[in-house]
């Protein structure tokens, strides 16, 4: 049985995140605050970049505890540096898991893409349990050959975590999830599954448009699938992409801090004071 559209969602713009490029936040906005255990979406492009484009990070590095960011480099470059002493380059098509957990810092540089010249990035919040809020923190960088695919019918589908039509991801998370990436080239369909049952399902269209139950979702809408049904079948016309996303819901209180995602308010002050104390530690450059 396949899934049914309940909710289609706008976007907040976050044009200026990253200087120069558009932003869309899908979530949290005034309309949807989370779907458990996805805390946040910040899709930044795509936009073709001017020659040589170069973003210094330095003086934008920033904090996190509490939870898990999934940063998805679909065009561009990042040099990746944290608190830990790890430093990694992230190119086109690779994925970083990192656990901020009981305390991280974390920035880096930014340019295009140095042959489609455009820069298109996405970076999702899970929510960690719990019982890993104060987990030790590290980082998991995976290429884009390291990322299992397959291509039907003009589409060609990817895994980062979980396992969807076969496919095993590479990334584990703390929460339970299955996170997926689809490109389409033309026209196409195609059926993702299984679901597990409870689980929340989003779809994010990142570019283009596709159709779902013959309903279109343009670009940057974001849709909240029906809990009945286990699979959903997404049709395009033209070239577009999507994420999936499914999640096991934590069915924990959740507070925000900027930065921190934790279980209570206290919990978040207290990540305030650890961090003014630099119990984060420092990034050496």
């Amino acid at each position: 049985m396949n899934k049914t559209i309940k909710t289609v969602y706008g976007y907040k713009n976050i044009d200026g995140l990253i200087p120069g490029i558009n932003g869309q936040r899908a979530f949290p906005t005034r309309e949807f605050i989370e779907s458990d255990p996805f805390v946040m979406l910040d899709h930044i492009g795509p936009k073709k970049m001017e020659d040589n484009w170069f973003l210094d990070g330095k003086g934008h590095d920033h904090p996190h505890r509490g939870f898990e960011t999934i940063t998805i480099m679909f065009e561009g470059n990042m040099q990746h540096r944290d608190s830990l002493g790890n430093k990694a380059q992230l190119n086109s098509g690779s994925v970083q898991r990192m656990n901020a957990g009981s305390g991280i810092i974390h920035g880096g540089d930014m340019r295009a893409d140095s042959k489609t010249k455009r820069f298109h990035e996405m970076q999702l919040w899970v929510n960690n349990p719990s019982v890993d809020k104060m987990s030790q923190p590290d980082i998991h960088n995976v290429s884009d050959k390291e990322i299992p695919s397959s291509i039907v019918d003009n589409m060609e589908l990817k895994v980062f975590s979980g396992e969807i039509n076969g496919l095993k991801g590479p990334i584990t998370t703390k929460a339970k999830t299955q996170i997926a990436h689809l490109v389409s080239k033309g026209k196409g369909e195609i059926k993702i599954g299984e679901f597990p049952k409870g689980n929340n399902v989003m779809i994010y269209v990142l570019e283009g448009s596709v159709y779902i139950n013959n309903t279109e979702i343009e670009q940057y809408k974001l849709v909240s699938l029906s809990e009945n049904g286990n699979s959903i079948i997404i049709k395009t016309s033209k070239s577009a992409q999507v994420m999936i996303l499914s999640g096991k819901p934590l069915n924990e209180t959740v507070v925000y801090g900027g930065p921190f995602v934790m279980n209570t308010q206290q919990e978040i002050n207290q990540a305030n004071i650890d961090f003014s104390q630099g119990k984060f530690g420092q990034i050496q450059y």
